[in-house]
């Protein structure tokens, strides 16, 4: 495939449109249903919203006031279709506003979050609604009327939704459920914004290039841009992503600047807002309202809430899997930082104008540094392309390659298309035919790579549509990253991790893509939190079809394969460790844990033995964003180890069915046997039934922990 690079491309050039003529209220004219998103103005977001919330309650209240006998054609279906313009506008703002998040978008943002938490309210907790689906509940428990699989399912969930939110419970209580949700969705506003605006302002600013020593010329001229653009007279500015490891840290030389830029990433969390709240204050706030919220339903802690949502079964079989973990992480990370002394790699980096004469004894900025020049004296005997940055385009080929061999896909690049953001790319996906062209068209993937202060840190999926044959909606997805632009005229280059990345946020693009459902709510990534990692966190492993092959099924990782893994389990873990602890309080508990975020989160950590003086939690409670800045990882950051066991599992199958196998013909056979099985019995079942069932149908067997364990070295 041939595609044109585009890394500095803006969005298409605009005629401004009155409100009137408001491009999100009618159905997308572009292919696939995609809105003409260069038509899109700021003004346009909050009309279109309160015409789809208008839309969805007047569907709502003719459901509700019918009386005739509940069937799935009475209830369940005009409920499917009655989010269809509230459900484009509300995808479409998520994408645009996470990628290119202007002033103006974020003052939308923060209209939007409250106007549509009043909203859900108003639907779970609607009387007649809720009469209504508890009616059909009863008619098909009596065989009046029948129901297939997932409609039987999008209706417990439904339901299981409407009483997690209150409903039934005495309207005093809803309405103080409702004041909860209302400043809960201020909050998570308040957290994410402030977040964001934290992370630029504590970007380290050096004043010379040579205290950068180590960094490559397009990381340098990257910093230059960065900070000609926030205004230096001169300099390289370096911006915080979100782990609290900076990739710089492993380049970098000097050892003073790796204290400047780690002191800077930990330091996050004291910033104030304009009502004197640090980030940490309000995720206290957010943990606190959080477990006022579950004693009103009924439950002891926030965990308990989310968990008939989820496929763990209960807290002690997710402790009992971190401890399993924690332990083996603990004693492997100790492992590998007395082979970091015995190395001395910090003493041999550490010369010049930064070093100091104790500069063999580890600081906390010295670890990435460290871990990163043993892998490199490990690495003597490198797979061909091992370990190299490799070529944009070259990147998205491997991707897209490994995606048809499995799947049966083709991607191609549609330059005709306007971006969602300034350089966004985009491709329409097909099935293969036998013919050489595509054949029936699947869906659109839209691709956003490069940072820019606007943007989200990290890298996820979103989607503009998902797949559902209720609404007629086909799968619109977007990847995005936040790799390093290249300065101009230069070619941009992946390094190995944001390979890995590529390759994992394209399995949720594939998620998307594959899926086939009745319904928008059940479609594609709607699964649980704690399963939507592992497809993603499966494609990970196709990156091996381009460096020497899938390794023999059981063979035990090589020693460079498994140096780090100590330091990467051990911070993450730390990280889930936090999640909990927040979000398994008592009300009283949580009041106390608020008078003090940063003591609470020392004495979490402390408990688990997770306190390491070198180590810090991959996030923490200051810029933790997966939790705090929105629920849907609130009890459930997890999910990552939760999915990795699933994803470990599926990996040894794969191996398992592909074996040694050497001949390309063969390979590709069984490959596309392989991807076939895990196409039609996992990714396009999405939540229409239950995904662990999916995980058995599909593997023939139930998940088991030893793979991953294997995997880490534990």
């Amino acid at each position: 495939m041939e595609h044109t690079e585009r890394p500095g491309a803006t969005e298409r050039p605009t005629t401004h449109q009155p409100p009137s003529q408001n491009p999100l209220l009618e159905d997308g004219p572009l292919d696939y249903g995609l809105v003409d998103l260069s038509r899109i103005h700021d003004e346009h977001w909050l009309p279109a919203l309160h015409a789809g919330i208008t839309a969805q309650r007047e569907a709502v209240e003719v459901i509700a006031a019918d009386d005739s006998p509940a069937s799935v054609a009475t209830v369940l279906h005009p409920l499917g279709l009655s989010h269809r313009l509230l459900s484009r506008v509300e995808r479409a703002f998520s994408c645009m506003s996470s990628v290119h998040a202007t002033p103006q978008r974020q003052q939308v943002q923060q209209e939007l979050a409250q106007e549509l938490a009043g909203h859900r309210d108003w639907l779970t907790l609607h009387p007649g609604l809720f009469r209504r689906l508890s009616a059909l509940e009863s008619a098909l428990a009596q065989g009046q009327t029948s129901a297939t699989p997932e409609q039987l399912r999008m209706l417990h969930k439904t339901l299981d939704a409407a009483r997690a939110a209150g409903a039934g419970l005495a309207e005093t209580t809803q309405a103080q459920l409702r004041a909860i949700n209302l400043e809960l969705t201020a909050a998570e506003t308040a957290y994410e914004q402030l977040q964001r605006r934290e992370a630029a302002a504590h970007a380290v600013h050096f004043t010379d290039l040579s205290e950068l020593a180590g960094l490559g010329e397009q990381e340098l001229a990257a910093a230059e841009a960065a900070a000609r653009e926030a205004g230096h007279g001169g300099g390289a500015l370096l911006p915080l992503n979100l782990p609290v490891q900076q990739g710089p840290l492993e380049r970098m030389t000097l050892r003073e600047s790796r204290r400047r830029l780690h002191q800077a990433s930990t330091a996050r969390g004291t910033l104030t807002d304009e009502a004197g709240r640090t980030t940490g204050a309000i995720g206290a706030q957010i943990a606190l309202l959080r477990a006022r919220r579950a004693r009103m339903l009924g439950f002891e802690h926030h965990l308990d809430t989310v968990l008939p949502s989820r496929t763990a079964e209960d807290r002690a079989s997710i402790e009992t899997m971190l401890r399993t973990i924690a332990d083996g992480a603990s004693a492997r990370l100790e492992a590998e930082i007395q082979t970091l002394r015995e190395a001395g790699v910090v003493a041999n980096g550490a010369s010049g104008p930064g070093a100091s004469s104790s500069s063999a004894e580890l600081d906390p900025w010295d670890i990435s540094f460290g871990f990163a020049a043993v892998a490199k004296q490990r690495s003597t005997d490198e797979a061909p392309g091992e370990g190299q940055d490799v070529p944009l385009q070259e990147a998205l080929d491997r991707v897209f390659a490994a995606a048809s061999r499995l799947y049966g896909i083709t991607v191609v690049e549609r330059d005709d298309l306007p971006g969602f953001a300034p350089g966004a790319r985009s491709f329409e996906v097909f099935e293969d035919s036998a013919e050489q062209r595509p054949g029936a068209g699947i869906g659109l993937f839209l691709l956003d790579l490069f940072a820019r202060p606007s943007k989200s840190g990290g890298a996820w999926m979103n989607s503009f549509s998902v797949a559902s044959t209720l609404t007629g909606s086909s799968p619109v997805v977007i990847n995005a990253l936040n790799i390093t632009a290249p300065a101009p005229g230069e070619e941009p280059a992946l390094t190995p991790s944001a390979m890995r990345t590529l390759f994992h946020e394209f399995g949720h693009a594939l998620h998307g893509l594959l899926a086939e459902a009745e319904f928008e709510e059940l479609s594609a990534t709607a699964v649980p939190r704690d399963n939507v990692e592992f497809p993603s966190q499966v494609n990970e492993i196709f990156q091996e079809l381009f460096t020497g092959g899938l390794a023999e099924a059981g063979q035990a990782p090589a020693a460079e394969q498994l140096w780090g893994k100590g330091l990467s389990t051990f911070e993450h873990i730390a990280a889930v460790v936090l999640d909990l602890a927040w979000h398994t309080l008592s009300v009283e508990e949580a009041e106390a844990a608020a008078e003090d975020p940063e003591a609470f989160s020392a004495q979490a950590l402390a408990a688990w033995g997770l306190d390491h003086p070198l180590v810090p939690p991959r996030y923490g409670t200051g810029f933790f964003k997966h939790i705090f800045a929105g629920s849907g990882y609130a009890a459930g950051y997890y999910s990552y180890l939760w999915a990795q066991v699933l994803a470990a599992d599926a990996s040894q199958w794969y191996r398992e069915q592909l074996g040694t196998l050497e001949d390309t013909e063969q390979l590709d056979r069984a490959l596309a046997a392989a991807g076939f099985q895990v196409r039609r019995e996992l990714l396009a079942r999405g939540n229409t039934r239950d995904p662990l069932e999916s995980y058995r149908i599909t593997f023939g067997r139930d998940p088991a922990m030893g793979a991953l364990l294997h995997q880490l070295g534990l």
